[in-house]
């Protein structure tokens, strides 16, 4: 048979052998390990075994041993004879008492246990014992003596080894506490220290500290272990002290600074009492190895003497010379061996049959655990390699690989796993390619709504202010090739604000959604409407034939929203302001269109609201000045460039004042006040007028606390209210906590708000009620303009109505004005309300409104609006003013003697002038 077809036939043999052992006994690795184990086991087992069968042979051989010690048996090897003065039985039992308390000397002197300690004793007693009762066999008496002395001895020598044994094992766990203790403690420093990056930032003398205390700890090591050292060791340990105390010293000030003075103190004491530790470990070992020496000779001292008998028997071996001695060499002639040659002889023999049997079975053995560890490393590679080549393509991107089980059933369950995994992952794979289908779908119709998004708002629909740049841009590209004009609107919701308010955010969104689609319905064919954001839009004219045609358009927008607007099946009035840009007169770019359409809108709502402005080149300075305004007011605001006055009003009826009017005024970088009416419309535009308001509150109420418990008790002290500030939900409460700050009752103070603020619903109406029930007193400002309604005067919780001086201005050359304002007085006196005519500034007003005994009168005529410090002085001073002014009507109005009994100006009846002065 050729090698190569032998080696392939044992190849094929193995493979199968390997198939039928895995088939039958489906193995895995830790079973096999456990076979080899538990053959190595058994061979181990059997070692043991047969050892033991054969010392049973040898024993058995062996002729029974008399002596209970060895040194009986070395001493019936050399025949010698017992000393005639012992006895045999005492001779046995007193060397066997020696033996046994060399032995408990020595295990006591290793060992500090309470079984070492107790064979200790027991050994002690019993030799001690012997010894008194031994001596009574002796006849000669220096024998007795020399036992006694010989026994003493060696009792004593076996106590120092003992208590030199216990100081060291005593000054051995000192000397390991002492050094862990300096070693943890500086251990503990250095944990203390900064770490950065795993690497410790400690200072360089705990460290050099650390190093050298190792130095000692190896130095010291031999004195530890009980060795004896020379001069050059001694020297090496005391080199290392002294270099550890030397740095230790140098780094005292350094240390005691960062670990503290106790630190140093226990640091320095423990390493002296180490030094000292060393010094007396050093003594020790000595006198532990001197007694050991004396200990040793001693034993053979007593030898001597337990034989020193008449019969001159011969010496015991020493106790080292018996362990150390050999059994006597077999005879040459094999028939003078003696039964002790005899059994050594079989006991060869049984050795070299026990070696022939171990042999074979160790080759047995050997034979198992080399076939087993084959067939293992044989069930390992081949599945690892299949498993990593699967792997492989696995990695590759083939999730469709699948790998053939066999080998060892760990690795088969591996490839098992191996083939799930590479399911699931070929699973997982088509999952996430159908997934990444169905994202991309989802980001084509995300992108596709984001893009209408971005051109688009979400509430109307309509283009935002980005798509509107663009609309308009390419309307006015195409009205400047076509050489024809275009027009831009700015449309704003006139107080949308009271919407939100009042109904609610939700409802403002539908409002501004049906305005939205109103004005889709007017611009059809015109051109688009676009949403700017909040409640502004922009409608785009892009193809009027005239001027004219932007302008009546724009006018038709206004008018449009004069019809009522359904919203949620409520009928709302709703205005609108317009503001007009004509292309290319006003701008020939879309932001200048748009910046002109916006300046026009904020002339219309100045010009009164619901109505169209065109732009104009004023404008723009209109609003750089508003823009100037604006700025100065922030200004004013940082640093404190407003001030009250106060207006007095007197009270016809009883010729006092009782109440004064706070009103705002700016002081200008140049020294002027400004009045209100030049800057708070920039004010409630900018929304700065919501810190100005809240400014002119806490001033007038400290300046009313002031007064109510100064000079003046009964002052009262009338606020204008901005709707801004009323309509905030936390007015109410903020208006009670400054009272309560400034201990002020609520009496003191009347709240002045506009009618357009009343009327925005039953919220507002809770509130004015419930600032009434808590005392303030309210008031209907400018009342006889605008929308004033005769409704408000019964549902609402008023206390006074201040005549607007628009009204008061002509009541004096105006029949109409002269009865509406007789016809409003007669009504509030019928209702219980207190009447104020402000803006009275000429004496013919002051005799108009005399017909009227419970009116209260305020204007330029009787006081102008005085600071803080001049109120009382002003107040004491307009009732004597008012006094002359009634004297001096009373002279100009002088009846004649036909119109005696009655006088009409202007159809209406006048109280004479002299009852009320005389009242």
């Amino acid at each position: 048979m050729k090698p190569e077809n032998g080696a392939r036939w044992i190849q094929g043999l193995v493979h199968r052998a390997d198939a039928y052992i895995r088939g039958i006994f489906p193995l895995g690795i830790t079973a096999r390990l456990a076979i080899s184990f538990v053959a190595v086991a058994a061979l181990a087992a059997a070692a043991n075994l047969i050892a033991q069968e054969s010392a049973s042979v040898i024993l058995w051989s062996k002729r029974p041993p008399v002596p209970a010690s060895p040194t009986l048996d070395l001493l019936r090897m050399q025949n010698a004879p017992v000393s005639a003065a012992l006895e045999k039985k005492h001779v046995e039992v007193l060397v066997s008492a020696v033996d046994r308390f060399g032995l408990a000397t020595q295990l006591r002197a290793e060992t500090d246990s309470a079984a070492s300690e107790a064979e200790y004793a027991a050994a002690l007693n019993a030799l001690d014992a012997l010894r008194r009762t031994s001596i009574d066999f002796l006849a000669d008496g220096r024998a007795k003596i020399k036992f006694d002395h010989a026994v003493a001895e060696y009792l004593e020598l076996g106590g120092q080894i003992v208590l030199f044994a216990d100081q060291r094992r005593a000054a051995r766990i000192t000397h390991s506490n002492l050094l862990e203790s300096i070693n943890d403690r500086l251990q503990t420093t250095l944990n203390g220290a900064w770490k950065i990056f795993g690497r410790v930032i400690a200072p360089q003398s705990l460290i050099q500290l650390r190093v050298e205390l190792d130095a000692v700890r190896q130095h010291s090591e031999r004195i530890v272990l009980g060795e004896e050292i020379d001069a050059n060791d001694l020297e090496a340990l005391t080199g290392s002290e002294n270099t550890f105390m030397t740095t230790f010293a140098n780094n005292a000030t350094r240390l005691a600074s960062a670990e503290g003075a106790d630190w140093i103190q226990h640091t320095r004491a423990d390493f002296d009492q180490l030094i000292a530790l060393h010094v007396s470990l050093a003594d020790l070992n000595f006198r532990y190895s001197d007694a050991i020496r004396r200990f040793s000779r001693n034993h053979v001292s007593l030898f001597a003497a337990i034989n020193s008998t008449p019969s001159a028997a011969p010496a015991l071996p020493s106790l080292g010379e018996i362990r150390n001695s050999s059994p006597p060499k077999p005879l040459s002639s094999p028939a003078l061996w003696t039964p002790d040659d005899l059994l050594t002889e079989t006991v060869r023999r049984s050795d070299q049959h026990t070696r022939d049997i171990m042999a074979v079975f160790t080759v047995a053995v050997l034979l198992i655990v080399t076939g087993i560890s084959g067939l293992t490393v044989r069930s390992v590679v081949r599945p690892v390699r299949r498993i990593l080549d699967g792997a492989t393509r696995l990695a590759a991107g083939n999730a469709q690989v699948q790998v053939a089980g066999g080998g060892i059933r760990e690795l088969d369950t591996l490839a098992c796993a191996f083939n799930d995994m590479a399911s699931r992952i070929a699973a997982a794979q088509a999952a996430s390619r159908l997934h990444e289908e169905t994202l991309e779908h989802m980001v084509l119709e995300r992108t596709h709504k984001l893009q209408t998004l971005a051109l688009q708002d979400p509430l109307t629909s309509l283009p935002n202010r980005r798509h509107l740049s663009a609309l308009l841009g390419d309307a006015i590209e195409r009205a400047a090739r076509e050489q024809r004009c275009l027009g831009v609107y700015f449309l704003d919701i006139d107080n949308f604000k009271n919407f939100n308010d009042s109904l609610g955010h939700v409802f403002g969104d539908r409002v501004l959604m049906s305005v939205a689609n109103r004005l889709e319905e007017i611009s059809d064919g015109l051109g688009f409407v676009a949403r700017l954001g909040g409640d502004e839009f922009t409608i785009v004219y892009e193809s009027p034939h005239s001027e004219d045609a932007v302008l009546e358009t724009g006018l038709r927008l206004v008018q449009a929203f004069q019809k009522l607007l359904s919203v949620d099946d409520r009928d709302l009035s709703v205005s609108v302001s317009v503001g007009a840009s004509i292309f290319p007169q006003h701008g020939r770019d879309a932001a200048e269109l748009l910046r002109a359409a916006d300046s026009a809108l904020f002339r219309a709502k100045e010009l009164g609201r619901s109505r169209l402005a065109v732009f104009t080149p004023e404008l723009i300075e209109s609003a750089a000045a508003r823009f100037a305004i604006e700025q100065g007011l922030r200004r004013a605001l940082e640093h404190e460039e407003f001030e009250l006055l106060y207006q007095p009003e007197i009270d016809l009826a009883t010729m006092e004042v009782t109440l004064v009017e706070a009103l705002i005024r700016w002081r200008m970088p140049d020294g002027r006040l400004a009045s209100p009416g030049e800057f708070l419309a920039v004010a409630e535009q900018s929304g700065l007028i919501a810190e100005i308001s809240e400014w002119v509150l806490r001033t007038a109420v400290h300046a009313a606390a002031q007064w109510h418990h100064g000079g003046w008790p009964g002052a009262r002290v009338a606020i204008n209210i901005s709707p801004r500030q009323f309509l905030d939900p936390r007015f109410v409460g903020s208006l009670t906590q400054l009272l309560q700050e400034f201990a002020l009752p609520a009496q003191a103070i009347e709240l002045e708000l506009t009618e357009t603020v009343m009327q925005t619903g039953p919220a507002t109406i809770a509130a004015l009620r419930l600032l009434q029930s808590q005392g303030f007193g309210i008031a209907l400002d400018d009342f006889g303009t605008g929308y004033s309604s005769l409704t408000s005067l019964e549902q609402l919780p008023l206390s006074r109505i201040k005549l607007d001086r628009s009204l008061i201005a002509s009541i004096d050359t105006s029949q109409r004005s002269a009865a509406i304002t007789r016809v409003i007085m007669d009504l509030c006196e019928g209702l219980g309300l207190a009447v104020t005519a402000e803006g009275v500034e000429r004496p013919t007003q002051l005799a108009r409104l005399l017909a009227h005994r419970s009116i209260c009168l305020q204007g330029y005529l009787l006081s102008d609006a005085v600071p803080f410090a001049e109120v009382l002085q002003r107040r004491s001073m307009v009732i004597p003013k008012l006094q002359s002014l009634l004297l001096s009507l009373e002279n100009i109005a002088r009846p004649t003697a036909d119109t005696r009994a009655k006088t009409s100006i202007g159809g209406s009846s006048v109280i004479p002038i002299q009852r009320v002065v005389k009242s």
